[in-house]
């Protein structure tokens, strides 16, 4: 489910990862949302966070919540350490959900992108990173979450996103990309897309 943003609720029934949320809403003109959108409909949610720009994270709203944080330094040390999911090296294992945290650029501040394995589902995250060198190297993608930026910087130079489906996000609301055809798709906020 689309909440805005950079924040999806993803869930199999039994655990959810919410991407980039809880935020600020309305944060520096990006989406807002209802405050019941703060919750989950499973016994664990992980708050998987790129980084901790108020549009991506808000340290208070999540203080509200029981579920579990992971991301940069610079986000986990503003939640209780029990509980912070610290992130390897290489691949961390969070329930049934294998987490590779891809260091990228953005703004001076800790940003990681992420490919998360689950079920045998492999979705990239970007979050809001303004190089695609990553998802270019990224292979075997059921779904890629990328901004319009990275989208628009991979088409124009011809590169291709090794994903079976592309969703935009931190679009703004109502946004036209006129470049995503095929199997890219850029959701209104409240829409379900599922992963197959």
């Amino acid at each position: 489910r689309f909440i805005g943003n950079m924040a999806f609720a993803i869930s199999d029934g039994t655990v959810t990862l919410m991407s980039d949320f809880p935020y600020e809403s309305g944060y520096s003109r990006y989406m807002s949302y209802a405050p019941e959108n703060i919750r989950s409909g499973t016994p664990t949610t992980l708050a998987l966070i790129t980084h901790r720009h108020g549009d991506h994270w808000k340290p208070a709203l999540f203080a509200k919540t029981n579920w579990q944080v992971a991301g940069p330094n610079d986000v986990i040390a503003s939640a209780p350490a029990h509980r912070v999911v610290p992130l390897t090296e290489t691949r961390t294992t969070f329930g049934p959900l294998e987490i590779e945290r891809i260091e990228t650029p953005h703004a001076d501040v800790g940003h990681y992108s992420y490919i998360v394995t689950w079920h045998g589902k492999r979705m990239y995250f970007s979050g809001d990173t303004e190089s695609s060198a990553s998802l270019r190297a990224a292979k075997n993608l059921d779904v890629a979450f990328i901004s319009p930026w990275i989208y628009r910087a991979v088409v124009r130079t011809n590169h291709a996103v090794d994903a079976k489906r592309i969703v935009i996000y931190h679009h703004e609301s109502g946004e036209s990309i006129p470049e995503c055809r095929d199997r890219c798709s850029v959701p209104r906020q409240g829409d379900t897309i599922a992963i197959e």
